[in-house]
């Protein structure tokens, strides 16, 4: 990042000159770096570099859930009281950076507290209002459409099981993250000490959620029975399943893989063939719920 740019557009928020600046690489569709203003005191913070205002989903989300104490830093508000801010072509957030490391193999501790932390989060989110998810069904056909050889097969046949099922609108529905990979959750000393990144929040299926967690942190992290039972049991200590979310898992694990998957074709910046792997391993034998096989 252009570090004469950054200070220009740091001024917005009267937090102190500019000391230092890193650019984090993770992130797919916005520009963020660490920034370090002198305040006083110095302190550092994340700045977001965006072609296009956060949705309201996402505040409305990240407000309330910050609310009710669970680890969800706020934007910072500028010299003007707004939390976006326009500086040129681009339209930029700080919010305060916080402690902690993005897990690569979380054990079954983190998944608990995981679980613990997704559960509570669906409890706020569940009455909150929304759009619904933008990535529907026409959105992956067109997608899916776009793609060759036998990736295209695989993908065709969980849409049309998916349209069937009719993407879990009968499951209990909220307001969910949508997005909550490895890279967008931080933890401390065996504590989640951030929620990030509510870019995909949207009204959906609850349990759709879940298993975008799952997908991630058990079967792309190279995790198995043992990781996914501790999620479990974290998460129905906070919000027990009802049945039908239980014997809906198989299918909801399938709609958070053909969507980060056909997300990754549409935007190639990730691989998408882990996941069209777990599609195709599923195709005949979804997993269980934990208990319920």
């Amino acid at each position: 990042m252009d570090l004469s740019k950054l200070s220009e557009v740091v001024q917005a928020w009267d937090r102190g000159a500019l000391l230092d600046a890193q650019a984090i690489a993770l992130g797919i569709e916005n520009r963020n770096a660490f920034v370090t203003l002198d305040g006083p005191p110095p302190k550092r913070w994340v700045l977001t570099l965006r072609d296009a205002p956060p949705a309201e989903d996402a505040l409305r989300l990240m407000a309330a859930l910050a609310d009710e104490g669970l680890p969800v830093p706020q934007p910072e508000p500028g010299r003007n009281g707004l939390t976006t801010q326009h500086v040129r072509e681009d339209i930029a957030m700080l919010i305060p950076a916080v402690p902690g490391i993005h897990l690569v193999h979380p054990d079954a501790d983190a998944l608990y507290a995981l679980g613990r932390v997704l559960g509570e989060a669906h409890r706020i989110g569940r009455v909150l209002p929304g759009r619904p998810h933008p990535r529907n069904l026409p959105w992956m056909t067109a997608i899916g459409e776009t793609v060759q050889g036998e990736a295209r097969s695989v993908l065709g046949q969980a849409l049309s099981r998916q349209a069937s099922w009719g993407l879990g609108e009968a499951l209990p529905q909220g307001l969910v993250h949508g997005d909550l990979f490895r890279d967008n959750v931080l933890f401390q000393d065996g504590q989640i000490t951030g929620l990030i990144d509510f870019d995909h929040s949207a009204r959906g299926p609850l349990l759709f959620d879940l298993a975008v967690a799952a997908l991630d942190w058990v079967y792309l992290a190279g995790g198995g029975d043992t990781q996914l039972a501790a999620l479990a049991r974290g998460y129905e200590a906070e919000r027990p399943l009802e049945e039908r979310e239980k014997d809906a898992w198989g299918r909801a694990l399938e709609l958070a893989g053909l969507r980060f998957a056909l997300s990754r074709i549409a935007a190639p910046k990730k691989d998408p063939a882990p996941i069209i792997a777990c599609l195709a391993h599923w195709s005949d034998a979804p997993p269980p719920w934990p208990g319920k096989g």
